[in-house]
């Protein structure tokens, strides 16, 4: 099997729960999931299956989409309803224009700190870890891309946001951000993850309907989807054959330079063949010169068990 799995997480179930389930009905063929779910989120969980796993580490940049419910003017320890939710006192009652205004101070390039009860590292431990032991200690804020913020509905104190997003946004320090934006807080109470790069929720496979080895090579999408939002360029059959023997690619054309401006930025290419099949991932090492990262042979382009 080669491929990727689109599985609609239900509630409850950690990433790992799923990727343990597939695997059992799949064994020996490798299993992996390409970013986690908190237990009780659900949405799209991508697992990659045999080879596909390879790409796990290129597919991080395809931007996300989640489905956000929070409960305003309230608090809680991990900013969602999986602790204790308090009550915040002398609430207010943010207008629809305060919030509208007060979310595009989000939307770009931003600088977040996650949650204390998350699975950040630090000093060698997870913060989660060491919240619960109660530590002291602080996490280094970061720069996460905010694509889009939504306002989607509001009855106070419910908002629902959608959110177009970079890797590694936590939505439930946003939407506790926007609130103290306008004198409030807000609790997480619910989060749907909607899409992963071109993977809608629409797309995704119920686990009930993954029982046996025959449903699940059916139900897998070509691995080159996972790496979709990177450049990509197409090899005629001799230069397949070459980077799939280990072989360095010399170009004197313009074909990788117009991919994306990769020069510049060494970004990995997706090598694709003449019949639409993953060859390589590639990448820039000296002017001209491109060399394999993963090489895919052609008996692993097929989906069958």
């Amino acid at each position: 099997m080669f491929g990727v799995l689109a599985v609609n997480k239900p509630c409850g179930l950690t990433s790992r729960d799923v990727v343990n389930r597939i695997q059992r009905l799949i064994r020996p063929v490798k299993v992996g999931h390409t970013g986690t779910l908190d237990p009780s989120a659900t949405g799209v969980l991508l697992l990659a299956i045999g080879q596909a796993t390879r790409l796990v580490e290129f597919s991080h940049g395809q931007p996300k989409e989640y489905c956000a419910e929070f409960q305003l003017d309230a608090e809680s320890d991990t900013l969602d309803a999986d602790s204790e939710v308090r009550l915040i006192p002398s609430p207010t009652m943010p207008s629809r224009e305060e919030l509208e205004a007060e979310m595009l101070n989000w939307i770009g390039a931003i600088n977040q700190t996650p949650p204390k009860y998350s699975a950040v590292h630090v000093d060698g431990k997870r913060a989660y870890q060491l919240a619960r032991q109660g530590e002291t200690f602080e996490i280094q804020s970061r720069v996460v891309n905010i694509h889009s913020i939504d306002l989607i509905d509001y009855r106070y104190p419910r908002l629902e946001l959608r959110i177009r997003c970079g890797s590694g946004t936590y939505i439930r320090s946003l939407g506790n951000d926007i609130a103290m934006g306008v004198r409030s807080a807000a609790v997480m109470t619910h989060l749907e993850r909607t899409a992963i790069g071109p993977f809608t929720v629409k797309q995704c496979h119920d686990l009930e309907e993954l029982s046996n080895q025959v449903d699940i090579a059916a139900a897998l999408q070509p691995a080159a989807e996972l790496v979709s939002h990177l450049p990509r360029v197409t090899l005629g059959s001799e230069q397949a054959q070459r980077i799939r023997n280990g072989i360095p690619l010399k170009f004197t054309d313009s074909e990788f330079e117009r991919a994306a401006g990769v020069a510049a930025g060494r970004e990995p290419i997706v090598a694709m063949g003449l019949g639409s099949e993953l060859v390589a991932i590639v990448q820039l090492k000296e002017q001209g010169t491109y060399r394999s990262l993963r090489v895919f042979q052609m008996a692993s382009e097929t989906n069958q068990p």
